[in-house]
């Protein structure tokens, strides 16, 4: 894929130039911070799930989602000190229907459990604070892991199939952000998985001063490709859909 490549070799390159424009020990110079951001991913999603025979149709929206939701945990958690940072994005999202239909193959319970482990560097900041003595642009190339954990049951003509699969993927591309003179800000990230997935957030971010600390309330979009085939099972899985969460700097 020669956009996948393309962002890696971009990554590659923002990261060597900075690694030698700095020292490897001054880059860690500065307070350690820890952020934690709390979000609901309202995604409509769309896709087809299958192993061996049957065959899942999925196009769930996400009031779908929430009438058969069993439990769901949303959460992002970043820790950075200099110019380096690691961060953990969890979501899991578990439902299940009574539905017993014999000539339709439904999907009966569903568990996903999607984690990204990453690393990134502060490649560029730009020189010129906002008025809260921020800098305006960031830019920061980032590398990591994607784990997913998928569990369904699948039945069709009274045959019931338990397919349970996990892989790991790694994962290279870029995160953005901007701070206006104003409380508003903007960010974005994109990444591209080695198996062609496909990871893209864009956001709008208003701080509100909470116990001297700046609260974030962002609201935006976040789109997820998958596509997985190991043996006789294809996931092939696409999420969209609008994104609201809570960003707080907890030290």
């Amino acid at each position: 894929m020669k956009f996948s490549k393309y962002i890696y070799l971009s990554s590659c390159i923002l990261f060597s130039q900075s690694l030698l424009a700095n020292s490897f020990l001054d880059s860690f110079s500065g307070e350690p911070r820890i952020n934690a951001n709390i979000y609901v991913f309202a995604a409509d999603v769309d896709g087809t799930l299958s192993d061996k025979n049957i065959q899942y149709k999925v196009d769930q929206s996400f009031n779908d989602t929430l009438e058969h939701l069993d439990r769901v945990f949303m959460g992002f958690l970043d820790i950075n000190k200099g110019d380096w940072g690691l961060y953990i994005d969890k979501k899991l999202v578990k439902t299940s229907e009574d539905n017993d239909v014999i000539n339709i193959p439904i999907a009966v319970n569903t568990k996903l459990d999607q984690t990204s482990y990453g690393v990134y560097y502060r490649a560029y900041k730009s020189t010129e604070l906002n008025a809260f003595k921020q800098p305006k642009l960031l830019i920061e190339p980032t590398i990591g892991l994607h784990h997913t954990d998928a569990k369904a049951t699948l039945s069709a003509f009274n045959i019931t199939k338990n397919a349970n699969i996990d892989w790991n993927e790694f994962f290279w591309g870029a995160r953005f952000r901007y701070n206006f003179d104003s409380p508003w800000n903007i960010a974005s990230e994109l990444t591209i998985g080695e198996k062609d997935t496909i990871s893209a957030h864009a956001y709008l971010g208003y701080n509100i001063p909470f116990f001297k600390r700046p609260l974030n309330v962002r609201v935006g979009y976040r789109y997820l490709k998958q596509d997985y085939q190991s043996n006789d099972f294809h996931w092939d899985i696409r999420q969209r859909g609008p994104v609201i969460g809570i960003n707080l700097p907890i030290y």
